[in-house]
């Protein structure tokens, strides 16, 4: 398995030594969340861009994709009752497209509840289509620069919970870089078998986030992951797991030295 850690993780760190931490411990990429750089990407010049790519790159640290997609700027929802509010969502998924590509990222992980979740008049289901018809603009610019965006099923909003919800609207969109992908948290929210989901929907998983029902890191919770990770092997996967714990006791490098430690410890029992 290659493993990549959610930069927020290391938010309180320089870049340069946040690269630096991840790498002498083992990581082999990292996920970029955009607001640990700016509220807003469009605040970020080439040169700027160029540089996190690079110091990336210096560590041997993959920059694998983007998540936290909507955290920052304020205001902006994919299904927003306001059709100005849906255009500028759209206008900065656009840019959020051209930042990831920037870095060399091949994924957009679209989580942000908040900003996708049902707002009256309109029902989840009304919603989800809403955020399909947001995401078009981007998804194309994705066509041009070869950038995926991934679904992420969430227990946190009414607008596609599980991982079945998510495969159903990829396969409705029918879009080639529109896809979807497993959060382990999710789903043991879902099912007590991950194991069995994985197998279910292997060929729509076109990425992983690692995290416990406790919101702590792989090794801190009651999950085994040694059966996971051994799905994940079963189904030939051959994609990044990204670590995203949002508690990180007994401190950030601490959980994320001790957790990839216990990763490659649960695969030698696969």
């Amino acid at each position: 398995m290659r493993y990549a850690l959610c930069n927020e993780v290391l938010r309180h760190l320089s870049w340069e030594d946040a690269c630096y931490q991840m790498a002498q411990v083992g990581y082999e990429g990292v996920e970029i969340a955009p607001f640990t750089f700016a509220e807003s990407v469009l605040t970020l010049d080439s040169g700027t861009r160029a540089l996190i790519r690079q110091t990336a790159r210096l560590h041997s640290l993959e920059v694998v994709g983007l998540h936290m997609l909507l955290w920052s700027p304020p205001g902006l929802h994919v299904a927003h009752p306001d059709p100005s509010v849906r255009q500028r969502t759209a206008d900065y998924l656009v840019a959020l497209v051209e930042f990831a590509s920037d870095l060399g990222a091949r994924w957009m992980v679209f989580g942000s509840p908040k900003q996708r979740s049902s707002i009256p008049p309109f029902t989840p289901s009304e919603s989800a289509q809403l955020w399909l018809e947001t995401l078009q603009p981007a998804l194309k610019r994705c066509e041009q620069v070869g950038v995926s965006i991934l679904l992420e099923p969430l227990p946190e909003t009414d607008v596609v919970q599980r991982l079945g919800e998510a495969v159903a609207l990829v396969q409705q969109a029918s879009h080639p870089y529109l896809k979807t992908m497993l959060d382990v948290k999710s789903a043991l929210a879902e099912t007590d078998d991950v194991p069995a989901l994985i197998r279910q929907y292997a060929s729509w998983i076109a990425h992983v986030h690692l995290n416990d029902s406790n919101l702590r890191a792989p090794g801190y919770g009651q999950t085994d992951f040694a059966p996971v990770l051994r799905a994940l092997r079963e189904i030939d996967y051959r994609g990044w797991c990204s670590l995203e714990p949002f508690d990180y006791a007994p401190s950030p490098e601490v959980m994320m030295s001790e957790s990839l430690r216990y990763l490659k410890q649960a695969e030698t029992r696969t």
